[in-house]
């Protein structure tokens, strides 16, 4: 069904708030099958291999309206083309950051994706946040740091840099840039259709990457552990990390949706209590708190959504 653009604006944004609350549960799932499997897993190749089954994934829903769409992705395919260049190559700059970076760089460096976005939207959309939204910004910002150094705010003056940070920046600059184009994305198209060709269009130039670190330093291992892995990284993120997100941006816009971001480490810590039996401590609390309280201020002093989106 295609999406109703004239839909009410608070029920746009109700709508989008679940569908970003999901998202950010999906990518915590993600990150946590990253971590598992980073260091017996090339990382261009489980970026390759998560996008193809992802597509794969998707084609059953998109075949039916590709022939009527094709007008569309002719009309629209740089456009698609950028999508794709900029959310493949994102995600693969993730996973080769952390071999070279901590984890805990890579959760704060994350975490500067909202501040990335509102930037970019102000250079290139004329969108401002008002000072109490880059109070709320800042507050969700320390919340995340809370939550990373454990409330002993004394280690991030321990906290050393390297190259692999500026790989994991970059893949943040990515993802904010994406955010700010998903405008781009024809509305009368239906999600599965539009994810469809921009996947398409982002393997083709992550294809000689991949033949490459084949080649040179080493290949996908087949294995049980490597299908698992990718098939759930493709259905977690590829697809419905993708969808929900790509969606929730449309409905409230780039600088609403960044700021969902922040859940990604408290996320990660339910399911670490979940799944790995360990314990929620003070430290969770307070960071959540901050987290939370952040959001709120910048979606409630964010300003009115317009009643209707234009149609692209």
């Amino acid at each position: 069904m295609k999406a109703d653009w004239s839909e009410p604006a608070s029920q746009r944004e109700i709508r989008a708030a679940a569908l970003l609350v999901l998202t950010m549960l999906c990518y915590a799932g993600n990150h946590v099958i990253g971590r598992a499997v980073h260091g017996e897993l090339p990382p261009v190749g489980l970026s390759f291999w998560r996008w193809v089954v992802g597509a794969l994934i998707l084609l059953p829903f998109a075949a039916p309206g590709l022939r009527a769409a094709l007008p569309r992705y002719r009309q629209r395919w740089r456009s698609f083309a950028l999508l794709g260049c900029l959310v493949t190559g994102s995600t693969t700059l993730v996973l080769v950051g952390l071999n070279f970076t901590s984890a805990t760089n890579t959760s704060l460096i994350n975490a500067v994706q909202p501040t990335l976005t509102a930037l970019l939207c102000w250079l290139f959309l004329r969108e401002r946040l008002h000072t109490v939204q880059w109070l709320g910004i800042a507050l969700a910002f320390g919340g995340v740091a809370q939550m990373i150094v454990r409330g002993q705010w004394q280690l991030l003056a321990s906290l050393t840099f390297s190259s692999g940070d500026l790989i994991v920046l970059l893949a943040m600059l990515g993802f904010a840039t994406y955010a700010i184009n998903i405008r781009r994305i024809p509305r009368d198209l239906k999600g599965p259709q539009s994810l469809f060709v921009i996947i398409l269009f982002g393997l083709v130039p992550l294809l000689p990457f991949y033949a490459l670190e084949g080649a040179v330093y080493r290949p996908v291992p087949f294995s049980a552990q490597t299908v698992v892995a990718v098939i759930a990284l493709a259905l977690l993120v590829s697809v419905l990390g993708m969808l929900m997100w790509t969606r929730g941006n449309q409905l409230i816009g780039p600088n609403r949706a960044a700021v969902y971001m922040n859940l990604l480490p408290l996320f990660g810590a339910m399911l670490a209590v979940f799944f790995l039996g360990e314990n929620i401590a003070f430290y969770h609390v307070v960071g959540g708190v901050m987290i939370v309280g952040g959001m709120w201020l910048v979606l409630r002093f964010g300003g009115a959504l317009p009643q209707t989106l234009p149609r692209t």
